[in-house]
């Protein structure tokens, strides 16, 4: 397996391609440089001389030149076809480096480039052929070695017309048609391995669905047992406590409590099991419920003195009063827990222009370092989530404050512009 997983890696690399390129290049290069001399000098009735020979050596120069031009083809394709088809036309040297950059043009551009470079090649494939059939003899003409054999001298004369017609035609159809086809494999792999992303994002989410299906089991069997029980109680108490009228009472909050909790557990796991669901996202309470929140703490014996000022909640984001909720929960729950019976002071302030800003203040019960356990790293992870900034400290006199700044965020369907 691992033999064949190399011998696979190897066949896709590029780098061997460029070689066998090179060397047919070269090969074709010296080839044409080799048939044209004799040819042009027959041509112009000239006696072979230093200064041509010379000039031949530099074209087969400008031939290697391009021959490492070749192997930036992938990343400048155009370019060097372009190039490559121009000093073809311009000079007696075969048109291979410019039909192998063809290639890549069709592999890598756009449509309007394989058009024009097409038809450059063309040009340029048919200007070659035609110079090398207008040889009289295998000594030059590349086409006539094919027919030639051994007997060089046996055949002369130049070709019909119509034969660099039907190689240019076969040529430029050759490569731009390997071309294509590497261009159509290319995009057949790229869908499959996008299938196979969006396949495996799939089985992910589903991995991923189950175990939240696992957790909202076992919260709902845990959790909701003891709530079922907690509100059992709470009903019976109240039920044996009609005549002291502040016990009845505390029995009927809990019970009511316990209620509210359960139906809230239920919320929640559905946004657990779902949470992608947009219906459930609106469910949980956002600044429009902290009005209602105060009121239940108060209720529930907290001393808390609140000001909540409120303006424009109806265009804020869903998802920053939906944070900003939860952030004042999680602060009089941790007032609660942590210092019982202390006071609280709670200021919201939400506006536009200002954003929305949380603080509260509360006496700890222990005199200690500051640890901050599951509920505070909690809020400040819900409030970096959202760009929001959290300060939380303890002042000299043991004080616990707290500041939460959020951005403010437009509703997605009612944002407005500010003029």
């Amino acid at each position: 397996m691992e033999l064949g997983e190399r011998v696979a890696g190897w066949l896709r690399a590029s780098w061997w391609r460029s070689v066998l390129w090179t060397f047919a290049c070269l090969m074709s290069t010296t080839m044409a440089v080799a048939v044209g001399e004799p040819r042009s000098e027959r041509a112009a009735g000239q006696v072979p001389d230093e200064l041509a020979s010379g000039w031949w050596l530099l074209l087969w120069l400008v031939g290697i030149l391009l021959i490492v031009l070749l192997w930036w083809r992938r990343r400048w394709p155009w370019q060097i076809t372009v190039v490559a088809s121009v000093v073809t036309l311009a000079t007696p040297l075969d048109p291979l480096v410019a039909l192998v950059a063809l290639m890549q043009v069709w592999i890598r551009s756009g449509w309007v480039a394989i058009a024009s470079c097409t038809a450059l090649v063309t040009g340029a494939t048919f200007a070659a052929t035609w110079r090398d059939t207008r040889g009289e003899s295998a000594l030059e003409s590349f086409w006539w070695t094919l027919f030639a054999g051994e007997d060089q001298e046996a055949v002369r004369g130049s070709f019909a017309w119509w034969v660099p017609v039907v190689i240019t035609v076969l040529a430029v159809a050759l490569f731009a048609g390997v071309g294509a086809l590497r261009r159509e494999l290319s995009r057949t792999r790229a869908t499959g391995e996008g299938h196979r992303v969006v396949a495996t994002q799939l089985a992910d989410e589903v991995v991923r669905q189950a175990e939240r299906e696992r957790i909202a089991r076992e919260v709902h069997d845990v959790i909701g047992h003891r709530l079922s029980l907690l509100s059992i109680h709470a009903g019976a108490l109240e039920a044996h406590t009609r005549d002291d009228d502040r016990l009845a009472g505390s029995a009927t909050l809990v019970r009511e409590s316990a209620a509210q909790t359960a139906t809230d557990l239920r919320s929640l796991l559905e946004v657990l099991r779902r949470p992608d669901d947009p219906d459930l996202a609106e469910a949980v309470p956002g600044l429009e419920a902290v009005p209602a929140l105060v009121d239940e703490t108060v209720a529930h014996g907290m001393p808390l003195v609140a000001t909540v000022v409120v303006d424009g909640a109806a265009s804020l984001d869903p998802l920053l009063g939906q944070t900003a909720y939860r952030v004042i929960q999680e602060l009089l729950t941790n007032a609660r827990r942590h210092a019982p019976g202390a006071g609280v002071r709670l200021l919201v302030t939400a506006r536009p222009d200002l954003g929305v800003t949380i603080e509260a203040a509360n006496r700890r019960a222990e005199l200690r370092p500051l640890v901050e356990g599951n509920g505070l790293t909690g809020l400040r992870e819900r409030v970096a989530h959202v760009g929001g900034e959290a300060l939380v400290r303890v002042d000299e006199e043991g004080v616990l404050r707290v500041a939460v700044r959020l951005p403010w965020r437009f509703a997605p369907t009612t944002e407005e512009v500010p003029r």
